[in-house]
């Protein structure tokens, strides 16, 4: 038993670590200058609109929208982490749902402040917005997964 809560004590660590890791991965893209960051979610534009393009499809992407979907997405992993960490500490998932937001909503807010200190860029409420969202979106994901595996362990 001891090795049990030893090995559950280190993997929770590591998600701590993880998730920090990822909320200054995503502070880091808010110090990217507006031209930095155009050219990054460009190149992502294209490497989407090459990829369906290949399976047939001609979709009318934009950069404005491959940016939103990035901020939904980024803050729905983080959204997701956040929860999961939390939950490896005590294990009640409803328990961890408002403080796991409250830290998303922190990260938004914090990101958008960080945005104002880059050549180019300003903070947006509605990214805020969108950010929480997207992280309400991955715990709510989560959630979901893990309720579906302790019905399957039942």
């Amino acid at each position: 038993m001891s090795k049990i809560i030893k090995k559950h004590s280190l993997f929770s660590k590591i998600m701590l670590v993880i998730t920090a890791l990822y909320i200054g991965f995503i502070w880091w893209h808010s110090t990217l200058t507006a031209v930095e960051s155009t050219v990054e979610s460009t190149s992502v534009l294209l490497f989407v609109q090459n990829i369906l393009k290949s399976i047939g499809l001609n979709a009318n992407l934009t950069d404005y929208l491959i940016r939103k979907s990035a901020h939904f997405c980024e803050f729905a992993l983080l959204g997701c982490l956040c929860l999961w960490t939390s939950y490896l500490h005590n294990k009640r998932i409803i328990k961890n749902f408002m403080p796991s937001g409250f830290v998303c909503l922190a990260v938004a807010v914090a990101d958008e402040l960080i945005q104002t200190g880059s050549f180019g860029r300003s903070a947006e409420v509605t990214d805020v917005v969108l950010d929480f969202f997207g992280a309400v979106s991955g715990a709510l994901l989560f959630i979901i997964v893990i309720s579906i595996v302790k019905l399957i362990k039942h």
